[in-house]
């Protein structure tokens, strides 16, 4: 009586099954990486409605301020060393959130520029800080990878005039901390932004993590109004430049030169505690803006933002737009 035998696999069997599990592969991917992608900006998206609710609740508790200002250990740029004051402090101090616990999830920057050791202790600054201290402040909850607008941090430059603001980032030129009262006379809480994901063109101030790994710094604050011309003539503070928000988020297929991915999505929390997204058309990491005449006005457009994201005066008539 004879045995019957299992036929084995000839070698092209076997090489076209190896074929087509690699092609199943290939197919399932991409798949897995926009899911795990599109979890990631959801996520973002919740850190930054958190971000803007704790901000409302500072505002409930401290006569109107949704924080102290910006987050800088630089004495012309804030109010108070980076672990006491500054919105980032303001959160952690107050109980109302932990930054550092809630970072960006796609962001190739994993802490602020603003924490880099040469920063934190260059000339004229509160106070220095060890690189042990620095690395116990991020355990404690004081880090982010996000970007403050300058409204938040400065509401708008005392007066319109450039001769009056030669640099908007130093706290003497502005009128200080964003206040709710400052918000609703000329534009909509809903429109006004509070943090947004920082710019893929990251600045070269590399922060040392609590691990020992070494990350690039996220920008910290947007860079306040650009000039203008009225329509009667002569310069003023104008619109708001936005390039210091950008698109951490989504794939565009291609990657952007000088940047390192091809992110296309960025997010924004509103000063109503809100947050959306949108989407950088332009493909550059940004979200960039192009000269117009509007109203008489010799001013910029927002190439993504402009209908959807505030940027004229908030405490001045005439460029409310």
């Amino acid at each position: 009586m004879g045995h019957t035998g299992r036929r084995a696999f000839t070698l092209i069997e076997l090489l076209v099954v190896i074929a087509i599990i690699a092609l199943l592969v290939g197919l399932l991917l991409p798949a897995l990486g926009s899911a795990r992608e599109s979890g990631r900006t959801v996520r973002c998206a919740a850190n930054l409605a958190q971000l803007g609710v704790s901000a409302l609740a500072h505002a409930n508790e401290h006569k109107g301020n949704l924080s102290t200002g910006a987050w800088d250990n630089r004495v012309e740029y804030a109010w108070g060393a980076i672990t006491e004051k500054g919105w980032v402090a303001d959160f952690v101090n107050g109980g109302y959130s932990l930054p550092a616990r809630a970072l960006c999830p796609s962001s190739l920057a994993r802490s602020s520029e603003n924490l880099n050791f040469q920063r934190v202790n260059a000339s004229g600054v509160y106070r220095g800080y060890s690189p042990d201290e620095i690395i116990q402040a991020i355990k404690d909850g004081y880090n982010t990878n996000y970007c403050q607008s300058w409204y938040m941090g400065h509401t708008d430059t005392k007066t319109v005039n450039p001769a009056d603001s030669p640099n908007v980032k130093k706290k003497q030129y502005s009128i200080g901390p964003l206040n709710e009262k400052s918000i609703g006379n000329t534009c909509t809480p809903s429109t006004v932004p509070l943090f947004g994901d920082a710019t893929a063109l990251y600045g070269t101030d590399t922060v040392i993590m609590d691990d020992g790994t070494v990350t690039p710094g996220a920008k910290a604050l947007t860079d306040g109004p650009e000039l203008a011309v009225r329509p009667s003539g002569g310069n003023v503070r104008g619109r708001q430049n936005y390039t210091d928000f950008g698109a951490e988020h989504g794939r565009g297929g291609q990657t952007i030169p000088g940047v390192g991915h091809d992110h296309n999505f960025g997010q924004m929390a509103f000063a109503d505690g809100h947050a959306a997204g949108f989407k950088d058309t332009k493909r550059d990491g940004m979200f960039d803006s192009h000269a117009i005449v509007k109203n008489g006005w010799g001013t910029v457009e927002y190439d993504e933002l402009e209908g959807k994201v505030y940027g004229g005066w908030l405490s001045h008539k005439g460029l409310n737009w």
